[in-house]
């Protein structure tokens, strides 16, 4: 029998969102198991969580390995006599305009952003439909539905993970399993610090290395902004306890917004907007 009413295996727990996630859900008495690819990366963790007085469970896990998920999984699940919530976090984003993003370097990003999410989903299901109740909620983006310039690797596998949750979602609701998405906007996490650049980006020259300074230029404006990712945690704790979660979970005002105005204007209006919001000026 549990110790815990509700185990929780988190991805990409060494930082971020899913630190703060791990952390938050420790403290609001969670069983929570929190994975990263280097065992190491979670120290810092398991020290704060011990330091608040809790115990948590770190597990170094390849989740791009089908050896490695097929191997942890299974003795993780026995352990923890079944996993009720899968927080699919782990991620990361390929930079570059399209022209320069390589058919290796696009399925790399599918491979961690899309397939392995598959793969632990999959993983949890068959106890989840056994015993009629879990939780899946995979962390995608305001980029899951909105594109911007020089993403178009890391939004095409957003879109890719919703299109796919929505499809799943349909499947297993009969059978007790909910799957939610939450779309975080601007937090202070390591993203931009982890982004990947496209092997081809520095062979750009003029026009297109012009438009893409000033893009340098307003992120580096917009990181200024980025909000503490203890937001998103709270989001989805409330999306653990919620009998009847909702299917997407905008986070942040700026990603309400922009999900809003996409639906509300005239789709060449939009585009506007998004480049102007993009160069602070015309290069």
């Amino acid at each position: 029998m549990k110790s815990f009413e509700t185990t929780v295996l988190i991805t990409g727990a060494s930082s971020g969102i899913g630190y703060a996630t791990a952390i938050h859900l420790v403290k609001e008495g969670f069983d929570v198991i929190a994975t990263s690819r280097v065992y190491s990366r979670l120290e810092p963790l398991k020290e704060e969580t011990g330091r608040l007085g809790f115990s948590i469970t770190c597990i170094e896990l390849e989740i791009n390995s089908d050896d490695a998920v097929e191997e942890v999984m299974p003795r993780l699940i026995d352990d923890h006599d079944g996993i009720d919530v899968l927080v699919n976090n782990a991620g990361y984003g390929l930079f570059g305009p399209v022209q320069t993003i390589s058919a290796n370097e696009l399925r790399t990003q599918y491979e961690t952003n899309v397939i392995a999410p598959l793969k632990l989903t999959n993983a949890v299901l068959p106890r989840m439909i056994s015993q009629r109740k879990g939780t899946i909620i995979n962390v995608s983006s305001v980029l899951g539905q909105l594109g911007t310039p020089y993403n178009g690797a890391y939004v095409s596998s957003k879109f890719a993970l919703e299109g796919m949750s929505e499809s799943l979602r349909i499947e297993v609701w009969p059978l007790g399993v909910h799957v939610v998405l939450v779309q975080p906007g601007l937090y202070a996490t390591q993203f931009q610090q982890n982004q990947v650049h496209a092997e081809k980006l520095n062979t750009l020259g003029s026009p297109i290395q012009q438009y893409l300074d000033a893009y340098h230029q307003r992120r580096e404006h917009g990181s200024s902004f980025a909000k503490d990712p203890i937001a998103v945690a709270k989001v989805i704790h409330k999306i653990i306890r919620s009998k009847r979660p909702s299917f997407r979970y905008p986070v942040s005002l700026e990603a309400r917004a922009g999900l809003l105005t996409k639906r509300l204007l005239p789709e060449r209006l939009f585009q506007y907007l998004v480049s102007r919001l993009t160069f602070p000026r015309n290069p």
